[in-house]
């Protein structure tokens, strides 16, 4: 009994115990080798992935609309020609706010009388042309489609000594607005001699009249739009001219919308197109804002990263900007110290009459 009994209960724990490690480490090693089958290859594709993606391209400055269909070759011209605070209390319901908004007064004459006295004469000059012409009160028609839309206002001061006349498109600007709004610039002190103000304003960005997302009264978005604010009433010089000098005044604002209707190509739909930018933000600390788009012009403002840039328009390798929540600052930066996001655009403030 002594030489092949069974082994002492001792063996038999330490065998079971070392049988139960080994199968512990055999099913470790089976799971390991498992989930490297699994897992291995789908890290060595991420990285692959990884290592043949390229890097996204810097953002385009400019977001991309369909292109229109162009007006066909035939089609009668149209021009509307807004007569600033005109019939403002019979303004709709939806621009209910502004009916109270008379415009500018001096020496006894209410600016919408002066701003109509004009209209009318442009309205004989282009018609004496071939062109259509609508003169339009304070309402716009639901959707205005025109080749052209020009709103007429006179400035207002209570300094005497302000003057000057001035252009502006929208917040949004096509190629066709600004060629309009060159080209009136262009005609319009050349004929009454008057000089030019820097002082674009909110308001004249913002004018109701242009706000075609906000408004059912307000131009098609294909209609190139501007606001000509003839000078200010409140100045006895530009008064003189804008009372006693109107056909000069006329005349100025008519040519040039003929310029621009004979330099365009009707069949550039694009052209129509609004242009939506990106928001950008400043590249670097005290990046400066200027009045206007050469490196002499006064400085505005000093922005940092941390600011969002609104841009409207672009000229020489400038931005035309708007810094969010500094909406009466109106100036220029330069292109290369932008960077554009992908950030949502805010939403500009409420439209103006003016």
């Amino acid at each position: 009994m002594s030489g092949i009994g069974p082994a002492p209960l001792i063996c038999d724990s330490f065998c079971y115990g070392t049988l139960l490690d080994m199968k512990r480490v055999a099913f470790a090693t089976i799971l390991i080798a498992l989930i490297a089958g699994v897992l291995a290859p789908q890290v060595y594709a991420t990285d692959a992935r990884q290592a043949t993606t390229p890097q996204p391209a810097a953002l385009s400055s400019r977001v991309d609309y369909p292109t229109p269909t162009p007006r066909a070759a035939d089609a009668p011209v149209r021009v509307g020609i807004q007569v600033g605070h005109w019939k403002a209390d019979e303004l709709p319901e939806e621009l209910e706010r502004l009916r109270t908004s008379t415009g500018a007064f001096s020496a006894g004459l209410s600016e919408a009388t002066v701003n109509l006295d004009v209209a009318r004469r442009i309205a004989r000059l282009l018609e004496a042309q071939g062109v259509i012409v609508d003169v339009l009160p304070a309402t716009v028609p639901p959707a205005y489609d025109a080749d052209a839309f020009v709103a007429l206002h006179a400035d207002g001061s209570r300094s005497p000594g302000a003057r000057g006349y001035k252009i502006a498109p929208p917040w949004r600007t096509s190629r066709a607005a600004a060629a309009l709004r060159d080209a009136i610039y262009a005609t319009y002190g050349a004929a009454t001699g008057m000089p030019t103000s820097d002082a674009i304003t909110i308001n004249m960005r913002g004018y109701y009249a242009f706000s075609y997302r906000r408004h059912t009264h307000a131009v098609a978005r294909t209609t190139p739009a501007v606001i000509v604010e003839m000078g200010y009433l409140t100045n006895a010089t530009d008064r003189s001219i804008m009372t006693r000098r109107a056909d000069d005044v006329a005349s100025g604002i008519a040519r040039g919308i003929l310029d621009y209707l004979n330099a365009r190509d009707a069949r550039d739909g694009a052209a129509l197109v609004p242009v939506d930018y990106r928001i950008h933000r400043p590249i670097a600390e005290n990046t400066i804002v200027r009045s206007a788009p050469r490196a002499n012009a006064a400085v505005l403002a000093r922005v940092g990263p941390d600011r969002q840039v609104v841009i409207f328009s672009e000229r020489d390798g400038w931005f035309e900007i708007v810094v969010r929540g500094e909406w009466r600052i109106i100036g220029w930066i330069r292109q290369q110290d932008l960077q554009a996001t992908d950030e949502p655009p805010p939403t500009p403030p409420p439209a103006t009459d003016s």
